[in-house]
């Protein structure tokens, strides 16, 4: 009895060391993607600080938005490829540098997909009379994608079909289990211009990884040669980008 009383107190002294042990790596964890956050925020403020285009440069970073990290990835896409014709699913912090950006320049055009009409109602008066928004207010729609059920746009988005888009940018709808914002799945490559970059936010969580892979195998299968990067902060974002974009998936 008394070695069986002395080997249960060892395995939960065993067992309480490792609790302490696992909740230490937690602890580290959350220090390194804070100082990783801190760090991107200055850097993100440095480059944007003489920009030409975006002069409004107060953003609400992290937590359900952008986190500093892909605030900084946007804004150096499209500042250096100059994007003409963008699309963006999901209205938020990302839809105040791309409208400031194409308010800006008088040969681009860009359209915001977003369910909610009470939030797009307030972001159009938050930026009333600094830029124009294009904002098109459609249902959600729960679909299938490989035999699983998914949130997406309604339709997939189908009228946007035979449209070309030379920057994507995926924050929307909400994040699913499987197949995670599938309308793009729907959509490329047919709505891809021969030099294109697709930005997704969120692609830590599993249905944004299904997402990840199955923009794998469609470019790949249709011949499509990209160069394809995860980058994280807080949050974890890709880019997919043409084979001449290939400098956006390098350390920018």
């Amino acid at each position: 009895m008394n070695r069986l009383l002395k080997l249960i107190r060892r395995i939960q002294g065993i067992n309480s060391v490792q609790s302490e042990q696992n909740e230490l790596k937690k602890m580290i964890r959350g220090i390194e993607i804070m100082q990783k956050e801190i760090l991107n925020a200055h850097r993100f403020s440095d480059t944007i600080k003489d920009s030409e285009w975006l002069k409004i440069q107060s953003f609400s970073a992290g937590g359900a938005a952008l986190d500093y990290g892909a605030l900084y990835t946007m804004y150096r896409i499209l500042d250096s490829i100059h994007p003409k014709n963008i699309l963006e699913f999901g209205l938020g912090q990302s839809s105040r540098m791309i409208y400031q950006y194409a308010n800006h320049y008088n040969d681009v055009q860009a359209i915001t997909y977003e369910h909610d009409e009470e939030w797009i109602c307030f972001f159009k008066e938050l930026v009333k009379d600094k830029y124009p928004v294009n904002i098109y207010n459609t249902e959600l729609q729960e679909t299938i994608y490989n035999g699983h059920k998914t949130l997406s746009y309604k339709d997939n988005c189908k009228e946007l079909l035979g449209k070309k888009y030379d920057f994507i940018f995926v924050d929307g709808p909400f994040g699913s289990e499987h197949y995670s914002r599938s309308q793009i799945l729907h959509l490329i490559p047919s709505c891809l211009t021969e030099s294109f970059c697709i930005m997704i936010d969120d692609v830590g969580r599993p249905g944004e990884q299904e997402t990840i892979t199955e923009i794998e195998r469609i470019l790949k299968d249709n011949n499509i040669e990209f160069y394809q990067r995860t980058y994280w902060s807080s949050k974890e974002h890709t880019l997919f980008c043409s084979k001449n974009l290939r400098f956006l998936t390098t350390d920018l």
